[in-house]
């Protein structure tokens, strides 16, 4: 037994000093990663805010100034907001960090300003009308909304000084085109009318009816391609406008000088011809566009054949005419043609498109008794398209079209010349 020594077995230590060095080498890389850790949220905690600003959109030059200029609080007033791009001039011309962000949106809406002149601006309506518009009613998102409109600091003391709350002016503020400086104007027509759209629009434009007299003021139609653009004296047509035109497919008068029309007037005006001659009537068109230039020709002539006064009521002004638009007609009916009848409103087919013309999206647009409204003496045969939907809301109201534009707030874009 003694001849053999037991063999030792050294693997259990060797074993042990190994998993002694890796736990050694695992307690170094922790401590390492850890003092990293450390670092690194020390020159997060001091560049906080300088990191914010760059992922706001800042450059670095941009946030070095920011974080040089201000301390903490004005910083963290200045994140609260989306970047702003011309924060630097607000720097250069105020110190009032909390309205930056007001001067950027106030510049957004006039850009047309300089930046001294937004602060001073913006720092009296924030300062001193401001307080006095919440204490009334109006909302700071209120506020910009005028703002938005195009409202001024004039604007705003209107109805600081007049005391015009929030819930008075509320209504009329819906109403594209509004004036802050007319609501008293709008109140006293509404009291009248009871009608927020219709208060607004004719105070805006007297004129529109026409017994209100004319106004000094001439608007050039900005959107004459729109079907439903109101046009009469105050509201002109540009000179050169000539929309895109097509010849009808119905009969032509032997002395119609321009049978041509746009395309939805000449389909629906079809459409309305085979349903009349379906019942043994024959419409005929006796006018439709005319430029400019010709209605300038046609007032001449019947200010020499007649008088100012005659030429006024019953000729459209140059740039006042629909015949320009392309959607107006003139119609007369075969027997008229034929010399059976006189004048189309002697005839059956001129009471068949009385009662059936809005069927077909036309309105007879210069009714009898209607003058005061439309400033035009009565036509039976002058004819409008304004598309089936507005032109049965018209019958069914017993409206002209003025009165349709007053009442749903379609007012043409215009340019005051």
């Amino acid at each position: 037994m003694g001849l053999f020594k037991k063999k030792t077995d050294y693997s259990y230590y060797s074993s042990y000093s190994s998993s002694r060095r890796r736990l050694k080498v695992g307690r170094t890389v922790i401590a390492v990663i850890a003092a990293v850790v450390v670092i690194l949220g020390i020159i997060i905690y001091f560049n906080f805010n300088r990191i914010q600003f760059l992922m706001k959109g800042y450059s670095w030059s941009t946030t070095s100034e920011l974080v040089s200029s201000f301390d903490n609080d004005e910083e963290k007033e200045l994140l609260s907001h989306d970047e702003m791009k011309h924060i630097l001039k607000w720097i250069d011309n105020s110190n009032k960090v909390a309205l930056y962000d007001e001067y950027e949106q106030f510049y957004s809406l006039h850009k047309d300003m300089n930046y001294e002149d937004i602060v001073d601006v913006v720092n009296y309506i924030f300062e001193n009308q401001v307080p006095s518009l919440k204490s009334m009613g109006y909302s700071e998102k209120t506020i910009w909304s005028m703002l938005k409109d195009g409202a001024g600091k004039s604007d705003l003391q209107f109805l600081i000084d007049n005391k015009l709350t929030n819930s008075q002016t509320a209504p009329f503020r819906k109403v594209k085109g509004y004036d802050l400086k007319k609501i008293n104007d709008y109140i006293a027509q509404y009291n009248t009318v009871k009608d927020y759209n219709y208060a607004v629009n004719i105070v805006n434009y007297p004129f529109i009816v026409s017994s209100n007299g004319q106004t000094k003021a001439k608007y050039n139609i900005a959107n004459p391609d729109d079907y439903l653009t109101l046009v009469k004296k105050g509201f002109y047509l540009p000179e050169d406008y000539e929309p895109e035109l097509v010849d009808p497919e119905i009969p032509v008068a032997p002395d119609c000088q321009n049978p041509k029309m746009t395309k939805e007037t000449s389909d629906a005006l079809t459409k309305m011809y085979r349903a009349a001659k379906q019942e043994g009537l024959e419409l005929v068109v006796n006018s439709a566009y005319r430029s400019y230039q010709t209605q300038v020709e046609t007032m001449a002539d019947f200010v020499a054949r007649y008088n100012t006064q005659y030429a006024n009521e019953y000729v459209a002004q140059p740039g006042a005419s629909e015949h320009q638009t392309g959607l107006g007609v003139d119609l007369t009916s075969q027997s008229v043609v034929e010399g059976k009848r006189i004048t189309f409103g002697d005839t059956e087919e001129y009471r068949w498109v009385i009662k059936n013309c809005a069927k077909f999206g036309f309105i007879i647009r210069f009714e009898d008794g209607t003058d005061g409204i439309t400033g035009i003496a009565h036509e039976p045969w002058h004819l409008r398209y304004v598309g089936e939907d507005v032109a049965k809301e018209i019958q069914k109201n017993g409206w002209t079209f003025e009165e349709y534009c007053l009442y749903n707030n379609v007012m043409p874009e215009v340019k005051e010349q």
